[in-house]
């Protein structure tokens, strides 16, 4: 198997070095002119991040093969009360890609490590997806940092026995055949992944040519497929982090109604595993209602942070 694993890297080398482009980060925001791209050194990794806005501190977390652009219409919002920052989490967006395994406990230990680096004591912590796992395992493990959470449409920690859409059922059935998910996701083209913004989504409408360029520029990035490869090889170790009931923090569970990721059955799950939480269902909305149909989940979180 070792060599059949060496002939196909070195058939297909040449292709995926076509493919791969070298991650340049932006000097300006396209989408909101008003951030200012940042970056900051973690553990000699580079970190890109915006920051807007004064007051107690939001850290909004994406979600799987994402980036901090899906914050695009909470930031300006959010930062009229709240100094927020949306960094693009480690071996994401426009943040290093270092060939790493990205097990679980490296998000969780990334985002420690970032709010140490600005100095961020205590935060509100918003994630999306992976990003909302990410936020209820800090908030159970370090709970002295987090002061409030919202998990939107977010992974629960059996996140294989629950996720539904089919672009990540089949990631997740051939997961254990050498080399075979890391050529998919390598081998992604534009028109797959309009396919996986598809499962996101209720209203495929939204995804405009440039929604759709700004996340395939993304995927192309050189140590992507490493990355995204190795997230989902060790998605089912987070089945060792089920500290659901460590959790005191006041949250709020807001979810799509019809997501095909995770279904709303996984958020009343999570809901009954969440001391004293509150469960928001959206209408009309899929796994990132906060880009899909931001005026309700916007009022729903100012609703709830001021609380």
């Amino acid at each position: 198997m070792s060599h059949l694993r060496w002939v196909l890297s070195v058939l297909l080398a040449p292709l995926l070095r076509e493919r791969s482009i070298p991650l340049v980060r932006p000097e300006r925001i396209d989408w909101n002119s008003s951030l200012l791209p940042r970056t900051i050194r973690i553990k000699g990794h580079t970190i890109f991040y915006v920051t807007k806005g004064e007051g107690e501190p939001l850290l909004l977390i994406h979600g799987y093969g994402a980036g901090f652009w899906v914050w695009e219409k909470q930031i300006d919002l959010l930062s009229r009360d709240y100094k927020v920052f949306a960094p693009d989490v480690i071996g994401y967006g426009y943040s290093d890609r270092p060939r790493i395994e990205y097990v679980p406990e490296t998000f969780v230990h990334f985002l420690v490590d970032f709010m140490d680096g600005l100095r961020i004591e205590r935060a509100s912590l918003i994630g999306n997806s992976m990003g909302g796992g990410i936020a209820w395992a800090v908030a159970a493990l370090f709970p002295d940092r987090v002061s409030k959470l919202v998990l939107i449409d977010c992974v629960p920690p059996d996140v294989l026995n629950h996720v539904r859409n089919e672009s990540f059922r089949t990631l997740a059935t051939i997961k254990n055949i050498p080399l075979l998910p890391y050529l998919v996701i390598a081998c992604r083209n534009k028109r797959s992944v309009k396919a996986i913004l598809e499962e996101c989504l209720f209203n495929d409408r939204l995804i405009t040519p440039e929604v759709l360029n700004r996340q395939f520029e993304l995927t192309r990035v050189k140590g992507s497929a490493w990355a995204l490869y190795s997230t989902l090889k060790h998605a089912k170790e987070t089945s060792r982090m089920n500290f659901l009931d460590r959790i005191y923090h006041p949250t709020l569970l807001i979810w799509g109604e019809r997501d095909v990721v995770f279904p709303p059955s996984v958020g009343e799950m999570l809901h009954r595993a969440i001391r004293d939480s509150k469960l928001l269902l959206i209408k009309n909305s899929g796994h990132i209602p906060m880009w899909e149909t931001p005026e309700e989940v916007n009022a729903a979180i100012l609703d709830f942070l001021k609380a």
